[in-house]
């Protein structure tokens, strides 16, 4: 039997065989299959674990959300929890009667920046300088020169009510906002053509006139002036006829922006007069037209107006 031969790494003949290196040895190859096995496992557990920490933190807070309840509001009364000097500050008035559906009453109160107003429109005013104010819930406390008052804002449905809790009065809001949610626009309408042209009635004037009353009617473009077929309105006129002023009839067209048009009434105008007689003053109405700015007045003016006239739609 031959012996066998064996080689270096470089072809020499050697005379015994040649130490196997580490890497050639079979358990060698047989650990490192078995480390990269586990350290595959190993990182893929922890990825999989830092998956799942992801995927029950965004459950968590998932849950979280749907299990949120959004703090109760009380329905329909329009309080708030938090309230601040801007939300007491305004115009606020008493009524004799129903509120924004009666008369004005007696007592006004203005809350200001730094002061605030109590006055009738009759023969009393005062005004105090706010020193002082601390607001606690839906209290204001007012501190002047002169004393100590404390008010409580209450909602009532569309109502903004400043009840003192001072002297027991309750004042409602009167802000033109207010004017516009609580009256007819038409009748505010009236009411301030009526104050612009004959003025604000005192309070004695009132009380003379008893149960005033405003009758409305309307022409419509083309309709005759004081019936003269050929001499017509070029455009719809409101007529309004009162029983407590002099000036008690108003002839108008509104041009938008507060302006309107006034057609004044014939001076000599008499029921027994000829057709050709008619005929002029008709022209003379035409003719004689003129344009007046429509003052707004205070809110609690046109409301008190409102509050003591009758309507009449004719």
């Amino acid at each position: 039997m031959a012996k066998k031969k064996y080689y270096d790494e470089h072809g020499n003949q050697i005379r015994s065989r040649p130490p196997e290196r580490i890497y050639q040895k079979w358990w060698i190859w047989l650990m490192v299959v078995v480390v990269v096995t586990i350290g595959i496992a190993v990182l893929g557990g922890e990825e999989n674990i830092e998956e799942q920490v992801a995927a029950g933190i965004s459950e968590a807070e998932k849950k979280e959300e749907e299990t949120e309840v959004a703090e109760p509001v009380e329905e329909g009364t329009g309080e708030k929890s938090t309230y601040t000097y801007e939300d007491f500050k305004g115009t606020y008035a008493t009524f004799e009667g129903e509120p924004y559906n009666s008369p004005i009453g007696p007592d006004i109160m203005v809350i200001g920046d730094d002061s605030y107003r109590s006055f009738n429109r009759w023969d009393f005013d005062r005004t105090s300088t706010i020193l002082d104010k601390t607001i606690e819930g839906n209290v204001l406390t007012l501190y002047s020169e002169r004393e100590t008052e404390q008010f409580e804002l209450r909602y009532e449905g569309d109502k903004k009510i400043m009840h003192s809790i001072t002297n027991g009065q309750s004042f409602y809001s009167m802000s033109s906002q207010d004017l516009q949610t609580h009256y007819n626009q038409s009748e505010i309408d009236y009411a301030r053509i009526i104050l612009t042209i004959n003025g604000e009635p005192s309070l004695d004037q009132w009380i003379l006139w008893e149960d005033p009353v405003v009758k409305i009617n309307h022409s419509s473009a083309d309709d005759p002036v004081f019936q003269i077929d050929d001499i017509v309105y070029q455009e719809d006129v409101t007529h309004l006829s009162s029983t407590m002023t002099d000036s008690n009839h108003i002839n108008y067209t509104p041009n938008g922006g507060g302006y309107i048009t006034i057609y004044p009434n014939p001076s000599h105008y008499q029921a027994e007069q000829s057709e050709e007689e008619n005929r002029q003053l008709a022209q003379e109405v035409l003719d004689n037209a003129y344009t007046i700015y429509v003052e707004p007045f205070d809110p609690y003016t046109v409301a008190d107006f409102i509050g003591r006239v009758e309507f009449v739609y004719e």
